[in-house]
């Protein structure tokens, strides 16, 4: 059971959901999935009926969470979780939108994912080149190599599908190069992996900057499997809220997909 998951925050956010909605290419991913989770954190009734008037998603179920702690959220929806028998979890935020996946044929797509059942993790935010990240220096397939635009770090696919390119990277290959393990940008990965993830370190740690440093600090020491593709398929478009350092650029991306 492919089960995705959005949380959304306070009552700030509209655009978001504007946005959200006029992304057609990551509409039709959700549509995919067997049950799509949209939690709303401190929102009010007008938010909530707000995007349940604009949500054009099937398969939604909605949780409701005010005045508890980022990682309690977290905590009750592993419980969901496991209550419905998740296999195969998808990530999002609230400001997730659609990347470079024109391309892509989300029915391959899922159907890769579905093919793994354990000890898998596909980030959507990285391709090969690590444009959305620092270039990284070390990397398990060799030197960097600046003259090819496309893949500057001369990576070598492991697995060809027809539409996308699979990397098998892991955690501690971001951490060997002053990178986080593990972030907050979107992924798929197989239940297993949650409670790693979303131990009980995690789940205590209180706010949602909080829990982020937990993975950040947590995958230090730990490693686990973090395939990348040669397509960011999906990102985080920082325009609201307080990590807006890329504001303007993000907001250009999509005015450039026609989202904004």
């Amino acid at each position: 059971m492919l089960v995705s998951f959005r949380q959304t925050y306070g009552n700030e956010r509209s655009k978001l959901y504007e946005i959200l909605f006029n992304d057609k290419k990551l509409i039709e991913l959700y549509n995919l999935c067997d049950l799509n989770i949209v939690s709303f954190h401190n929102c009010s009734d007008e938010t909530i009926e707000n995007y349940k008037g604009l949500n054009s998603v099937k398969n939604t179920e909605y949780l409701v969470f005010n005045d508890i702690e980022y990682g309690e959220c977290i905590r009750r929806l592993k419980i969901k979780l496991h209550e419905i028998g998740c296999t195969h979890f998808l990530f999002t935020q609230d400001d997730t939108f659609s990347g470079d996946n024109d391309l892509i044929d989300w029915n391959e797509f899922v159907n890769y994912i579905k093919i793994h059942s354990s000890n898998f993790m596909l980030s959507l935010q990285y391709n090969q080149a690590l444009e959305n990240a620092h270039i990284l220096k070390i990397w398990p397939h060799g030197n960097p190599n600046p003259e090819k635009d496309k893949n500057p770090l001369n990576l070598k696919p492991d697995e060809v599908l027809k539409t996308f390119n699979v990397f098998h990277l892991d955690s501690p290959v971001f951490v060997a190069n002053t990178w986080a393990g593990i972030d907050d940008t979107p992924y798929v990965c197989t239940a297993d992996l949650l409670e790693i993830l979303y131990d009980d370190s995690y789940l205590e740690s209180g706010s949602v900057w909080e829990c982020e440093m937990n993975l950040k600090e947590k995958f230090q020491e730990i490693s686990i499997p973090r395939f990348i593709t040669d397509k960011i398929i999906a990102r985080n478009y920082n325009f609201i809220g307080r990590t807006m350092f890329k504001k303007e650029i993000d907001k250009s991306l999509l005015i450039d997909k026609n989202l904004y």
